[in-house]
């Protein structure tokens, strides 16, 4: 089951969030750097020993056995202190130029592995070269902060996917993540009225409660626990819907593939 994180303009928190969802996620998952700008995985996390993450393993060797022939996930995988298994991405976008041909093979690659995978795709444009990985997922879903610009932006994202022609291929499963302080109490019930208004069939899956202490953990900036942190419980409370949003898709797919 693959589920993807993007936002549609700017940097709404959509790494955090996806390396924390992946963390409290309680069964077999694997966290995948996807972001075509350039990803922050590798620099984020150290492996058990302490020792830097190999940032030239993950994304880029999973392309490059991509093009010979069928692949698996394991070998590009690496484990962070804390026990999350990651697929680091591209250093820079210039390494992205050679991979417009794999994408989709990657897509399905991540969709067919055993376990869960939460795939950070960072800002996703009609344009982004990641797009045909996004297809792939069985769950999309849009991280964004309650500002006029960003429900502006989320808007026309949204409709420009469901208008999209993928062909005989079903979209991935849309729905909604806010990123908000304790004082917006309102942002998902006028995100649900946006949306609404809008004629956008949506679901806002719930929130992220900002909470930069846990946040610069994440970012591995200070080291603290931050199990009991706003983060963290937060992320909790979205595995539930992310999970059913996601399955829900993935069960019709097989449906329409007869098995």
């Amino acid at each position: 089951m693959l589920v993807t994180l993007a936002s549609a303009k700017g940097s709404p928190g959509v790494t955090t969030t996806a390396r924390v969802l992946a963390s409290v996620w309680p069964q077999d998952v694997v966290l995948v750097d996807a972001d075509p700008a350039g990803g922050d995985l590798s620099l984020w996390s150290p492996a058990p020993d302490g020792s830097p993450l190999d940032p030239d393993t993950g994304l880029l060797t999973l392309a490059v056995e991509a093009r010979r022939g069928p692949v698996t996930l394991e070998p590009h995988l690496q484990r962070v202190d804390g026990g999350l298994d990651v697929v680091c991405g591209v250093q820079h976008p210039g390494q992205v130029a050679g991979m417009g041909p794999v994408w989709p093979a990657i897509g399905s690659v991540l969709r067919g592995y055993a376990g869960t995978v939460v795939a950070d795709a960072g800002r996703l444009t009609p344009d982004s070269p990641a797009l045909p990985l996004v297809l792939e997922s069985d769950a999309l879903v849009f991280v964004v902060r309650p500002t006029i610009e960003g429900y502006a932006h989320l808007r026309e994202r949204l409709r420009w996917l469901t208008t999209f022609d993928s062909g005989m291929r079903p979209l991935p499963a849309l729905g909604v993540v806010a990123v908000t302080d304790a004082r917006e109490a309102g942002a998902i019930r006028d995100l649900e009225l946006l949306l609404g208004h809008a004629g956008l069939r949506v679901p806002v899956l719930g929130a992220v409660g900002v909470d930069q202490k846990a946040a610069d953990v994440v970012a591995a900036r200070v080291a603290r626990g931050i199990d009991r942190s706003l983060l963290v419980r937060s992320a909790r409370h979205l595995v539930e819907p992310v999970g059913q949003l996601a399955q829900s898709r993935a069960f019709a797919r097989a449906g329409e593939r007869g098995e």
